[in-house]
């Protein structure tokens, strides 16, 4: 086998499991693994989360916070509903997750969850949600960003 290179170490990384790289590779590749390896530990570390939580602790925190605001949205009379299933009437990634979908006055959001968080979001049982109008996570970020600024602006203009 001739040496890898870097993008030969990333393929490595992304497709070969770790207890077969010594079966796979030359020594002075698996070393050579070790090193690019070593040097991206940051990168990599950096993508998977930030410098005080793990991605896990941060999916966490999403869906705490975005149980909250379900049930906040729903209070406010705004429709927000979970299903097992897409609009399509497919199950959710073929079974074990659920969807919450909310109509906001700015559009569509939504997210997948696993099974198991089903009773933390305290929001009506569907058979299939409003039909996906195709957002994407940039869209519905800017819906949720554009819903905030206008409660806040409604919210002020209450004070007055």
């Amino acid at each position: 086998m001739s040496e890898m290179d870097d993008q030969g170490v990333r393929n490595a990384v992304a497709f070969v499991p770790a207890t077969s790289i010594q079966k796979r590779f030359s020594d002075a590749e698996a070393a050579k693994f070790d090193r690019w390896l070593a040097a991206h530990d940051a990168a990599i570390r950096a993508e998977a989360g930030d410098e005080h939580h793990t991605m896990d602790e941060l999916y966490e925190y999403r869906m705490l916070y975005n149980a909250h605001a379900a049930r906040g949205w729903l209070a406010d009379g705004l429709s927000v509903v979970k299903s097992w299933h897409h609009s399509d009437g497919e199950k959710c990634f073929g079974g074990g997750w659920f969807i919450v979908t909310a109509t906001l006055p700015t559009g569509q959001v939504s997210n997948h969850y696993a099974a198991e968080h089903w009773d933390l979001f305290d929001v009506p049982a569907v058979e299939l949600p409003p039909e996906y109008d195709g957002h994407t996570p940039n869209v519905a970020a800017e819906r949720l960003r554009q819903s905030a600024a206008e409660y806040r602006k409604t919210e002020t203009e209450d004070t007055k």
